[in-house]
């Protein structure tokens, strides 16, 4: 079997396309993996937020607090916590409400 030139292009063509499609899946996956183990909800990390919130609030950063009170709220979600979403949720209607109470 006799291979001529442009059989020969072909094929090099069809080895470089195979490992670049390898590259790419490998790497996808990987970069999928990282994210997910970067997005890891605990309830230590739910609580640290809600804390956060908290110490905000303090310090009368309500629009700190709010955006905190809403991640931790989020994450209790994540987790199936009720106890915590109520609670987050009540603490976010107090302070939307703040101003109508004065």
């Amino acid at each position: 079997m006799k291979l001529t030139k442009k059989k020969l292009i072909y094929i090099a063509i069809a080895i470089v396309a195979v490992a670049a499609i390898t590259f790419g899946t490998v790497f996808v996956i990987n970069l999928i993996k990282t994210n997910q183990q970067n997005s890891v909800v605990t309830t230590e990390t739910a609580g640290t937020k809600k804390d956060q919130a908290i110490e905000a609030l303090k310090n009368d950063d309500n629009t700190a607090a709010k955006t905190l009170f809403e991640e931790a709220k989020s994450q209790y979600e994540e987790l199936g916590d009720t106890n915590n979403v109520v609670d987050t949720d009540a603490q976010l209607f107090l302070l939307e409400h703040a101003n109508d109470a004065k």
